[in-house]
């Protein structure tokens, strides 16, 4: 109900016209009666003319009518459904880093876009549907009744029957409808994997096994279609059994009624007329029921995610960040993303303007770290302070905004070069972009391009290599210019001939600005101000290069290690 109250307005007027448009689209079988029993029965040929006229005009009238109540319904629906779609993308772009890592994103893919797409033929057909052929039949039974009672309960009483069965109906497919909701979101998780995945595929030769997986869930949503096709093929048969067994019944009682006097014969031609548009109404309900049973499964999907907490929130009083210098405070920070802590009570501050490395062995904690920084995650003991400004009493756009990030693995959007340089700042003119991609050494590359600047990239950068990919995501950093820099094994997956360009370019980056870096090569780490080594989620040692290895511990191991071999 929320959703419709920004255009009760419109739902209002558009109510009003059905209720002019209703009675006068089904004026015309009351003419038919008319011209039977007064023109032609009488033999008044006079007349036969004028009710032919007002039939026509009063039949056009409910057609304008119910054109312009389509048309504004319609785009309610249009409108609701807009609405709906965009609060359920906002929503997943609110949501959590964790939420969407425990989340298939191709079932949020089918909830967004195919479930939503259920619910648009219910809002934009259905809801006019429903309005429309309830106050249709009752309009035609209360003049049915009015005209005879008796055969008006005749001619209604086996469409009682038509509820009993609707019910049951609903009944049996409300959770056939949601399996088959749920069921296709497997398939379209399945599908985005594997298409995201194909390289891996086709180079482990794996095509016949993804094929029969695949195989296998489409299969198990056919099979689910298939109870749903064996329900319908009951229900909508018997639908019309019971129409056609009101037709004879009325039919039949009827023509008894005017052969012994107590119905005209016009009567009969009018009820005749009227029998169509009784019964529509009721064989469109049973086929609006089944499609409201899909969207109450489609629905309950949608608000299902709109509904998910979201796990990180502004506080109610949050301000925006005032960031002036850059300095960044661990206190006694413990996490866990599950049972087995990530970081247990770490403690470390980094002054303004240094680059601190973050070093140890795989799992040890410094990617959780990172995470922490930008607030993608809240401790469960602890505080991450910025400036002084514990990151949980700041807005997250604000804190943010002061970050920029050079992932290990790049994502670049399919567009040209230029737009994906631009993500770090929109409103950046060209000259600025250009400037950009000369410090990140890129303008080379770029310039040897087809189209320069506005060469299309494909769906995440697939036309460059990993040094390019890398070296646009670092110009779309410097364009952005943060406060503070977080480099997440920026080189470890770049070719070695673009590896020192990468680091040239990182260190014009990282100048002047609180840098966070985590990296298994140690030729960007030991220039680090403070590198600190992490184990099994603690902080073990910490200090500069020339420090570590005097100090011959876990961090002069792996230098050792690495350099050997």
């Amino acid at each position: 109900m929320p959703y419709l109250l920004p255009y009760w307005r419109t739902i209002a007027l558009g109510l009003l016209c059905l209720l002019f448009s209703i009675p006068a689209a089904n004026f015309h079988p009351l003419v038919w009666g008319y011209i039977v029993d007064h023109v032609i029965l009488k033999h008044n040929f006079k007349m036969l003319i004028p009710a032919v006229i007002l039939m026509f005009s009063v039949q056009l009238v409910g057609t304008i009518l119910e054109a312009f109540r389509s048309n504004l319904l319609e785009k309610v629906g249009q409108r609701l459904i807009f609405r709906l779609r965009n609060e359920v993308y906002q929503k997943l772009q609110r949501q959590s880093i964790s939420y969407l890592h425990d989340n298939r994103i191709g079932d949020l893919i089918s909830r967004a876009m195919g479930d939503v797409d259920v619910l648009q033929n219910v809002a934009v057909q259905g809801s006019d549907s429903i309005i429309s052929n309830f106050f249709t039949f009752i309009f035609i039974s209360f003049i049915l009744i009015r005209m005879n009672w008796k055969l008006g309960l005749v001619a209604l009483f086996p469409i009682g029957l038509v509820f009993l069965l609707t019910k049951q109906f609903s009944i049996r497919v409300k959770k056939l409808y949601r399996s088959a909701r749920d069921k296709l979101g497997v398939v379209n998780a399945r599908l985005q994997e594997n298409l995201s995945g194909m390289l891996v595929i086709k180079g482990f030769a794996q095509e016949p096994y993804e094929t029969q997986r695949f195989k296998d869930v489409t299969e198990d949503y056919l099979q689910t279609n298939f109870r749903a096709i064996n329900a319908r093929s009951i229900f909508f048969p018997s639908v019309r059994v019971v129409g056609f067994v009101s037709n004879v019944l009325s039919l039949a009682y009827g023509s008894y009624l005017v052969m012994i006097g107590q119905f005209t014969l016009g009567g009969l031609v009018t009820y005749r007329g009227y029998w169509a548009p009784l019964f529509f109404p009721i064989s469109q309900l049973a086929q609006i029921n089944e499609m409201l049973q899909r969207a109450q499964a489609a629905g309950s999907r949608v608000f299902e995610l709109l509904d998910q907490e979201e796990l990180i929130q502004d506080a109610p009083d949050a301000k925006p960040l005032q960031l002036t210098r850059g300095k960044v405070e661990f206190r006694h920070v413990t996490f866990s993303y599950g049972v087995k802590p990530a970081l247990q009570d770490v403690s470390f501050i980094t002054e303004p303007g240094q680059m601190v490395a973050l070093v140890g062995p795989s799992g040890a904690g410094k990617t959780t770290v990172l995470n922490l920084l930008p607030r993608f995650y809240d401790p469960q003991e602890g505080e991450v302070l910025i400036d002084d400004q514990n990151v949980r009493c700041v807005t997250q756009a604000s804190l943010r905004s002061h970050y920029a990030i050079v992932q290990q693995e790049t994502f670049l959007f399919n567009g040209t070069v230029v737009e994906n340089i631009r993500y770090g700042r929109p409103d950046a003119s060209f000259e600025e972009v250009e400037e950009a991609a000369r410090a990140a050494n890129a303008a080379d590359f770029i310039r040897e391009m087809p189209n320069g600047y506005d060469t299309e990239i494909g769906e995440r950068g697939v036309k460059l290599s990993g040094g390019q990919k890398q070296r646009l995501s670092i110009a779309r950093a410097f364009l952005a210019n943060p406060k503070i820099l977080i480099l997440d094994e920026p080189t470890s997956s770049v070719e070695p001939e673009s590896e020192w360009i990468i680091i040239q370019a990182l260190e014009r980056l990282m100048k002047g600005r609180t840098t966070f870096v985590t990296s298994h090569r140690f030729s960007l780490v030991r220039g680090a101000d403070k590198i600190i080594v992490f184990e099994q989620g603690r902080i073990v040692e910490e200090g500069t290069h020339k420090q570590l290895m005097a100090a011959k511990g876990l961090y002069s191991t792996m230098y050792r290690q690495q350099m050997a071999g």
